[in-house]
């Protein structure tokens, strides 16, 4: 944004970026839309606005590649009404802040973990109350992780509806029953399909999907069909993931056995995952990097028209 300031135009931007600061053409290009995008959505908002996000750090297993902080086992799963109690008094505190900052919340993200890791009544009772401390008819955006597709139900689904999430992720990361088994996943491929079929009955119009390019055991011909069954799953919101290696995951602790793809067939995914998004009427609006990714490449969120995530 600093180059498109100074230089006035995108064709000015991507020479720049190419010969100034080596880009390859291709991702000159992505990364001057990418900005440009980002730019239309943070121009709605001032710095008398901001966004909330409310952790819910558990899920029904970890999965190889997740250094985040998540509680997976029996033991600290049982943690959960303990922690809904004190998460409660961090919203209420948290809000008050917000107000006397004169500020309002334009989005809230309810993320992990897997929030959906909740049961029904647990879900209910942090949305209630969450509803008693925000206005949650007046939100530009509200969205909760569901995340893992073998924690999505028929009544948890209806328990968001019923208390104003519009928004909802279900996340394959791949299509691949065998990669799914690598990863340490407890659930195959069609768990995934159920639960897009479950959310759209209940109404959900807006979905989010991950995918992780160079998981271990998957391939550039995976990672394709992977991502052209997400596309025919019709979701509105796509973000292509990078498998980054990080200290504290299970890909760190042991052998792979050679079955971690190479950076160069890595960078085919995304290249793949760049041209048929584009081509699918998806445009790029956000973009990071991390240390230790595969091929040294990006994560990048993609959404259709109208559907970006304005907290991402």
């Amino acid at each position: 944004m600093r180059l498109y300031e100074q230089l006035g135009s995108k064709m000015a931007v991507r020479r720049a970026l190419v010969s100034d600061y080596l880009l390859t053409p291709k991702k000159a290009q992505l990364i001057t839309n990418v900005a440009l995008n980002e730019e239309k959505i943070l121009q709605k908002y001032g710095k008398d606005t901001c966004s909330l996000y409310i952790s819910i750090p558990f899920c029904p297993t970890r999965c190889a590649y997740c250094s985040f902080i998540s509680y997976a086992t029996p033991r600290l799963l049982s943690l959960i009404p303990d922690y809904l109690l004190r998460l409660k008094t961090d919203i209420s505190q948290t809000v008050e802040v917000i107000r006397q900052k004169g500020q309002r919340i334009s989005t809230v993200y309810i993320g992990g973990g897997t929030p959906t890791t909740l049961n029904e009544a647990q879900l209910r009772d942090l949305l209630s109350f969450i509803s008693t401390q925000i206005e949650v008819s007046a939100l530009d955006e509200y969205t909760l992780e569901g995340g893992r597709p073998d924690t999505i139900t028929p009544e948890k689904l209806r328990v968001l509806t019923r208390h104003g999430i519009g928004r909802i992720s279900i996340n394959p990361q791949t299509l691949e029953d065998d990669v799914l088994a690598a990863i340490g996943r407890r659930h195959d491929a069609k768990a995934i399909f159920d639960a897009f079929a479950m959310a759209r009955a209940e109404g959900f119009d807006c979905i989010n999907a991950d995918l992780i390019a160079g998981l271990p055991r998957d391939s550039e011909e995976g990672f394709r069909r992977s991502l052209d069954g997400v596309l025919a799953l019709g979701a509105e919101n796509i973000t292509v993931h990078t498998l980054a290696l990080k200290k504290g995951s299970a890909l760190m602790t042991r052998d792979q056995g050679g079955t971690l793809p190479p950076g160069e067939e890595v960078a085919r995914m995304l290249d793949y995952s760049l041209d048929t998004l584009r081509g699918a009427g998806y445009a790029p609006y956000y973009l990071y990097r991390q240390k230790y990714m595969s091929g040294a490449l990006e994560n990048v969120g993609w959404a259709l028209p109208g559907k970006e995530s304005i907290y991402n």
